[in-house]
């Protein structure tokens, strides 16, 4: 029997069905496997408002499904082709989703907008209606970087997080680190709010007055809840890569705040690493390699 832990229910994928193409969904047969034509895809939701994919459904929204037991390897294949920075530059974080209907399963991919202008196979596409288009034209490319920076910025203030958004404990924490490395640190003497402010983490947007934490202050400190609530496409993305180059052994995703997830990275990079690094100076330490998305 097939089972998979789904966000995308099945009323949701026929009511996306029933709205046809447009903008932002997008039908593929994949009848072959995913293809260039899904990756293109992928490359101009994230570099237009995102969208919704549906593999194993054909342009004029008849559900003919996808092999139950290629699943596995097409998720797979997918995660490792997105997360090949041979392939897609920036390279982007995107979990296929599994979903049942009516006997047949299909795989929903869904694309945030990204923050970043994203290249697949070193050419950029904008999504133009129901078309996929490259982009060549200098203009066309200053436009996009222009229209991603009116919207994603690491000081955008949130006038209504508090600082019962940030996790239990997690200032104390930085703050402790801080003088670990020196006795006599400024923030020994700070109070949450302050080092908050001198870090910049709490600011005011000065177009409109208000004053709150930063988005760069939720990634940082934040509760899980409330970083995919502001954030929903934050995630970090560990993979290792021994054989072969072009597709990971094993894959940690990770959705805690970035002082967290350093923690969690440290002891993934020790699962797999079998030799330590030493400096000359006998002073430990790891090298993590990442991909990060916010």
């Amino acid at each position: 029997m097939f089972t998979d832990t789904l966000d995308m229910t099945e009323n949701l994928v026929r009511a996306l069905i029933q709205e046809g193409e447009n903008s932002w969904i997008e039908f593929k047969r994949c009848g072959n496997g995913i293809e260039n034509d899904v990756y293109e895809t992928v490359c101009s939701f994230s570099n237009h408002f995102g969208g919704t994919i549906l593999c194993g459904v054909l342009d004029d929204g008849t559900l003919i499904g996808l092999p139950e037991k290629a699943i596995p390897s097409l998720k797979k294949n997918f995660v490792s082709v997105i997360s090949n920075p041979s392939i897609f530059s920036p390279t982007l974080m995107i979990e296929p989703e599994a979903v049942k209907i009516g006997g047949k399963i299909i795989l929903a991919i869904q694309v945030p907008a990204s923050s970043e202008v994203h290249t697949f196979k070193k050419s950029i596409y904008d999504r133009v209606f129901e078309a996929d288009v490259k982009v060549s034209a200098t203009s066309q490319i200053a436009d996009m970087y222009i229209r991603k920076q009116n919207i994603f910025t690491e000081k955008k203030v949130f006038k209504y997080a508090t600082l019962s958004e940030l996790e239990d404990g997690i200032i104390t924490k930085c703050r402790n680190l801080a003088l670990t490395k020196n006795n006599e640190h400024p923030w020994r003497n700070m109070s949450d709010e302050e080092i908050l402010k001198s870090t910049h983490l709490y600011g005011k947007d000065w177009q409109t007055g208000d004053e709150g934490m930063t988005l760069a202050g939720l990634l940082l400190l934040g509760r899980e809840d409330v970083i995919m609530s502001v954030c929903p496409q934050y995630k970090t993305d560990a993979l290792v890569r021994r054989v072969n180059l072009d597709r990971y052994d094993d894959r940690l995703l990770i959705y805690k705040n970035l002082v967290e997830s350093y923690d969690i990275l440290m002891q993934f990079a020790q699962k797999h690493l079998s030799d330590k690094f030493f400096k000359a100076c006998d002073d430990r330490r790891h090298d993590v390699h990442a991909f990060s998305s916010a």
